[in-house]
């Protein structure tokens, strides 16, 4: 139960971040945005990318530098019979979480996260070279087809994927959609404020999704028929 109360703060936290950034767009006057300012978000945007895909490739690496983390990672290898690969427990329950490539298996959804992450920062560096000047109409069709990925990558981890490809692609719409929420922002305020203050946003919505895969492999877990019970805690 207090996973769930967890997961519904943060989806409503998520709810009115989104209606807080298009309030932003639509009570500020635009106004062309300076180059360093444009150079600045895009530092920063791909600055986080890169600490996302560090994350991505190993999830638990902040973990090593505080002792609680170790004791505890040491006492579940105690207590549990099953090895993990790919980020989910060697279990037929989580197969389709997980995808082969290059002989390892890889978590569907980071490496849909990395494959964003990756993309989004090559993006990032086209949109800041070339130096595209959005016009109000594409920025506000922008804003909105980022904003309704969101929505679409919570529900798709909601249902049981039969298919870890199609989980891997929409992961990795996650973070385009951020790149598109911030450039779409920064061009409709012109701010290099608000720009920052999107990208700390896109954390929020990033965290959500994170949570929301942990609430649906807990529950998944309790209702499988397997003794191990990775996660074992209740939902």
């Amino acid at each position: 139960m207090r996973y769930t109360k967890t997961l519904c703060a943060y989806l409503t936290f998520s709810f009115i971040a989104t209606v807080l950034i298009i309030l932003i767009v639509i009570t500020t006057l635009p106004h062309p945005i300076s180059l360093p300012e444009k150079a600045g978000i895009a530092s920063v945007f791909i600055l986080c990318c890169i600490v996302g895909i560090s994350f991505t490739l190993y999830p638990n690496w902040v973990r090593r530098y505080f002792s609680k983390g170790k004791n505890k990672e040491k006492n579940m290898a105690l207590q549990v019979k099953r090895s993990f690969e790919g980020h989910h427990p060697d279990c037929p329950t989580f197969q389709n979480h997980t995808v082969q490539w290059k002989k390892k298996t890889w978590c569907a959804g980071c490496l849909g996260l990395f494959i964003g992450l990756c993309a989004s920062i090559l993006l990032m560096i086209l949109y800041l070279a070339v130096d595209i000047q959005l016009t109000k109409a594409v920025s506000y069709v922008l804003l909105a087809l980022g904003l309704l990925i969101l929505p679409v990558v919570y529900v798709e981890i909601l249902y049981q994927r039969k298919s870890a490809i199609l989980h891997v692609f929409i992961n990795s719409m996650l973070p385009i959609s951020f790149f598109i929420i911030t450039i779409a922002v920064e061009g409709l305020t012109g701010t290099f404020v608000y720009g920052f203050f999107t990208i700390l946003l896109c954390f929020l919505w990033l965290d959500t999704r994170i949570q929301l895969s942990s609430w649906y492999h807990r529950a998944y877990c309790i209702n499988c028929s397997e003794s191990c019970k990775m996660y074992t805690a209740p939902v």
